[in-house]
């Protein structure tokens, strides 16, 4: 009998049909078997004799079509507590796969990440999700003011120094009902990238829109000596959460500044001023823009 490992062998035991993983007795770690789908072919083995892990991860050559077959995959008709363990094996897969930090990790932790994702996005629209919260400690909670809007994010390891985020949203819709998103909008420009960011602040905007609003505040890093830290608005509609609502006005989606190592860039709202205020500390000065909400967007303070 093979010996037991927490491994991605487990994608066999949740149902999905994205790789055939066999273990063989006194074979070779090198066995796999494919069955000519590209998603597959280029699937790797990676086994560490310390942790006991056994990864089988796909290259990435083919990352979209990977994740588009997890997405796709039924999830079992098993009970919360059910769903939740199988959450956190594959998290706890994840975390100890933090150690490695080689050039090819991304691809071998990849489908372990959409994975978590999937699961996690089926679990939040269950209501005993608000009732038994989450606790993993790979997984991260911010929620929002009006505790109506949450966030679980965890930071992915893809061999480099610089975090990115992985965060999938819970909120009420217009429907009233509990709904989930992952926003898998890759961004191609050089200054920020939203969707890999970290939400640090959300808050329920008091406004005259006929849609929920919410203010996102974020961050995140673009080299080892540059970050950034912005805003935007998040707006609920009937077909869902959106992210291109005109926050600051004539088109505006986001603001944001970037900060270098050793400057500190502070963002804070003041619900009852409904003020946005940007903090800038860098070279023994500081600079400040304030923002003020009118209801329908943010302009800058006069």
């Amino acid at each position: 009998m093979c010996k037991s490992r927490l491994k991605v062998y487990f994608f066999l035991f949740v149902g999905l049909t994205l790789s055939v993983g066999v273990c063989r007795c006194g074979s070779s770690s090198n066995d796999i078997v494919t069955d000519d789908d590209p998603a597959v072919d280029d699937a790797l083995i990676k086994e560490d004799s310390s942790t006991g892990i056994d990864v089988v991860g796909l290259s990435i050559s083919h990352p979209m079509e990977v994740r588009k077959r997890i997405f796709e995959s039924e999830i079992p008709a098993v009970s919360f507590e059910e769903k939740r363990q199988i959450l956190y094996a594959v998290l706890d897969t994840l975390y100890k796969l933090k150690a490695y930090q080689e050039e090819d990790i991304y691809a071998e932790v990849d489908s372990l990440n959409y994975l978590a994702i999937h699961y996690l996005k089926n679990i939040l629209l269950d209501k005993k999700s608000r009732l038994y919260p989450l606790k993993h400690k790979m997984l991260n909670q911010i929620t929002s003011s009006d505790k109506t809007f949450s966030i679980y994010y965890w930071e992915e390891n893809i061999g480099e120094p610089i975090p990115t985020t992985l965060s999938v949203y819970q909120y009420f819709g217009t429907d009233g009902n509990l709904h989930s998103f992952f926003n898998m909008d890759d961004q191609d420009r050089e200054d920020f990238d939203f969707s890999t960011s970290k939400i640090i602040g959300i808050y329920k905007l008091s406004s005259t829109h006929e849609q929920m609003l919410y203010l996102l505040n974020f961050e995140g890093c673009t080299g080892n000596e540059s970050c950034f830290k912005g805003s935007t608005i998040a707006e609920i509609t009937e077909n869902g959460l959106k992210f291109d609502y005109n926050s600051f006005g004539e088109g505006v989606e986001y603001f944001f500044e970037s900060y270098a190592s050793g400057d500190k860039l502070t963002i804070s709202y003041n619900a009852k001023l409904k003020e946005l205020t940007y903090k800038h500390v860098f070279a023994n000065k500081s600079e400040q823009k304030v923002f003020l909400f009118d209801g329908a967007m943010f302009g800058a303070k006069e």
